[in-house]
């Protein structure tokens, strides 16, 4: 569980070394080149930097990104109804929804069909890369 920092002539070397060895102990490991400062960090442990794919978007991206897997807005207002009167409000008022949100759970139950986990996922980061700047 570090942040090792490495220069001078033999940083290649020195980082492989550092990396192999976290790897070799089970530790995740990421190497981090700065061509231009020549140096080369390498992230061992719990230093290592973790993409979260799991994004809070607006309604708007929601909304789009399921239209463009197949969605339509009848079935997201079918589900929604469907919902606790507190989730249906959540729904009618929030502008952001996270992924991790018990809400967004509950909603892909009640879509029919139900997207499975993975492609609801696929969803969020679709609505995520979406620029509501650009409509």
């Amino acid at each position: 569980m570090a942040k090792l920092t490495f220069t001078g002539p033999t940083r290649e070397a020195d980082a492989e070394a550092a990396r192999a060895a976290a790897v070799m102990a089970g530790d995740p490991a990421h190497v981090h080149i700065i061509p231009a400062e020549k140096i080369i960090i390498v992230y061992t442990g719990s230093d290592v930097v973790t993409f979260d794919p799991r994004p809070t978007v607006t309604k708007w991206q929601l909304v789009q990104a399921c239209a463009d897997a197949g969605i339509t807005e009848a079935q997201l207002d079918s589900a929604v109804a469907l919902l606790t009167n507190k989730r249906q409000r959540f729904w009618r008022l929030a502008d952001r929804i996270d992924r991790d949100n018990p809400f967004a759970s509950v909603l892909r139950t009640h879509l029919v069909p139900v997207p499975t986990p993975s492609a609801w996922n696929a969803i969020f980061l679709a609505a995520a890369a979406l620029d509501p700047m650009t409509v």
